[in-house]
């Protein structure tokens, strides 16, 4: 299904491209600048089973990129730069990128690419993945899927017994764990993760060693006047299904490490996963209580005026759409407005047709 909705996604901005309307109505919809969101930065592996590959883009890819949006006349910046040109409308337009999680390869290759081209860019840091104390569930369940021809676990009340020796069941089994897995309470969905990877024999410590950074690097990174580390909880859970309290905790401990291992206190923040069902009205209340200057969702979008601050949107920098095509269609802004306009046309009312 994925695979269909990615095609069919493909063809419509392919189809919008080629028309030529991006370039037309790009000076209504673009906005003052936009934020852009990447994970991994590395080249691809040979597996066929690939269901993050969404979240990987290449270290060629990423430096075109940068290429292509200092060609367009656009400039990178940081953060407090981008806040400030917000307010400004005669400011130039502006990009700035974001690394989620703190993954090793944003270290060993995307820092390298960035560093060459004097590019400015922000780390988001879940500091539990860095201090070897959270999980990345996702990460963990890849390999459950990929290393077993049968998969049992257990998720909340659920039984799931899931044949995963071919490409196609592994498939199917990634897709319908990753369903299952978001559906149940945070603390639920890892302790399923736990109990499979113990059962199973997956080391998620080593894992933790090999795919994530350590405190030596991210505070590598701090200290290049390049790199801004933000703030992105401890334990990397959708803060919108935990008590408040607990939520607060997430989010002001993170910073409160990040600045005792690297002696700069984070003022930007990322809501783990940023949709609309983990990060809302409340989320964005407490990272303004905190003190953050800016917190970024994962909701599409171009930045302006009235974009608010603890709740700016971002443009995904996704695995499978790695064409400058595409980054000139999303900076132009008209796919999400145009994205925009049709929602509004499918939640209307029927009646409000006939008005």
């Amino acid at each position: 299904m994925h695979g269909l909705k990615t095609t069919g996604y493909k063809a419509g901005l392919n189809a919008l491209y080629w028309s030529g309307a991006h370039r037309l109505f790009a000076p209504y919809v673009r906005g003052a600048g936009a934020i852009l969101m990447f994970h991994h930065v590395r080249t691809p592996g040979s597996s066929r089973f690939q269901p993050n590959a969404h979240l990987e883009v290449t270290p060629g890819f990423l430096k075109r990129v940068v290429e292509r949006i200092t060609a367009r006349g656009l400039d990178i910046v940081d953060l407090d730069e981008a806040s400030r040109r917000m307010a400004d409308p005669g400011a130039r337009r502006f990009v700035v990128l974001t690394f989620d999680d703190g993954y090793r390869d944003n270290f060993t290759e995307a820092y390298p690419v960035l560093k060459a081209l004097r590019a400015p860019f922000t780390v988001y840091v879940a500091t539990g993945l860095i201090d070897r104390t959270a999980v990345p569930w996702w990460e963990v369940m890849v390999s459950l899927v990929e290393q077993t021809p049968r998969l049992t676990m257990r998720i909340g009340d659920g039984d799931f017994d899931l044949p995963t020796a071919s490409l196609s069941e592994k498939r199917l089994a990634a897709r319908t764990l990753a369903l299952e897995l978001c559906s149940v309470a945070e603390d639920a969905q890892r302790d399923a993760i736990d109990r499979a990877a113990a059962a199973y024999g997956i080391d998620t410590r080593h894992m933790l060693s090999r795919e994530m950074m350590d405190w030596d690097e991210v505070s590598a990174l701090a200290a290049d006047p390049l790199v801004t580390i933000g703030a992105h909880t401890v334990g990397h859970y959708a803060l919108a299904r935990l008590e408040r309290g607990r939520a607060l905790r997430e989010m002001d401990d993170s910073r409160d490490r990040i600045e005792a291992m690297t002696g700069l206190r984070p003022r930007h923040f990322a809501y783990p996963y940023g949709s609309d069902r983990t990060a809302g009205e409340r989320e964005f209340d407490l990272a303004s209580a905190l003190g953050f200057a800016t917190a970024v969702t994962t909701r599409r979008g171009v930045l302006g005026p009235k974009s608010r601050l603890t709740a700016l949107p971002r443009i995904s920098m996704n695995g499978h759409y790695q064409s400058m095509r595409y980054l000139d269609l999303l900076l132009s802004g008209v796919p999400i407005a145009l994205e925009r306009r049709i929602r509004g046309w499918v939640g209307r009312p029927a009646s409000s047709s006939a008005r």
